[in-house]
């Protein structure tokens, strides 16, 4: 695994990810709102695409849930 999202309840997601599409694995430690998870992940070393990518397998209409 090196990067999983899952969508819960509401607008609510999760994620864990490990190298090399992160600095060092790291997991939410509780669901966040797409805006804050993105922020998180990005400063874990996430690459843009990468999470786009990742967003797009659970919810193609993902850019529509960011506020």
């Amino acid at each position: 695994m090196a990067l999983k999202i899952s969508k819960v309840a509401g607008d609510y997601y999760e994620a864990e990810v490990t190298p090399p599409h992160s600095t060092k694995p790291w997991k939410t430690p509780t669901p966040l709102r797409l805006r804050k998870l993105i922020d998180e992940l990005e400063s874990q070393g996430c690459h843009q695409t990468d999470i786009g990518d990742a967003l797009n397998q659970i919810d193609p209409d993902w850019l529509s849930h960011l506020s």
